[in-house]
């Protein structure tokens, strides 16, 4: 029996249209379109960030490009290109941003720590179970952030890595303060339920 062929321009022109609409609808102030258009998408752009930024900047500058997507919403065109290419040019900003922010931080002009072979003790240094410890936790950590929704996730975000206040992120996300609040607490539950 012979397999159908799947055209994929087709499939990608679908897939624009639900993307377009997505965002249309996020630009009205729609979280939750906002949620399935990351949920749609975050892979493409997280595969972008991780090749530019690598591993250890990737979840910060996802969230800086997913903030700015929410705020930029309204002004996506859909004659200029489709809304994944639109997020992946974003991304691939972000982390180009991101980069040279840290070359700028660390690159000896702005006063890098240096290394002091003398100071440093092999004592200090963790050993096997340790480093086990550690990834073993920041797999559980991993896991239980992946439970909540991308809303929780984003203003979490904002709260404990940005040191944002309630208000500032409603300010930013343009969020409500109260939906701000009860998606904090909402997010702190589960993770504490998941974590125990």
């Amino acid at each position: 029996m012979q397999q159908p062929v799947i055209d994929p321009v087709k499939t990608n022109a679908a897939r624009d249209a639900q993307l377009a609409g997505l965002l249309r609808a996020a630009a009205g102030g729609d979280g939750a379109a906002f949620e399935s258009f990351y949920n749609g998408t975050s892979r493409y752009a997280m595969a972008v960030v991780r090749r530019i930024a690598g591993d250890v900047h990737a979840e910060d500058v996802l969230s800086d490009c997913y903030l700015q997507a929410w705020r930029s919403a309204k002004d996506f065109d859909a004659g200029r290109g489709s809304p994944l290419s639109w997020l992946l040019t974003m991304a691939r900003s972000r982390a180009l941003d991101r980069m040279r922010q840290e070359t700028l931080r660390h690159g000896g002009l702005s006063g890098a720590p240096e290394f002091d072979p003398d100071s440093s003790e092999t004592g200090q240094d963790p050993g096997p179970e340790q480093l086990l410890e550690s990834v073993e936790a920041g797999s559980r950590l991993h896991a239980a952030l992946s439970l909540l929704s991308a809303n929780e996730r984003w203003v979490l975000g904002l709260a404990y890595f940005r040191e944002h206040s309630q208000s500032e992120i409603a300010g930013i996300t343009g969020l409500p303060l109260g939906t701000v609040k009860s998606l904090i607490t909402r997010a702190q539950h589960k993770l504490r339920e998941t974590l125990q």
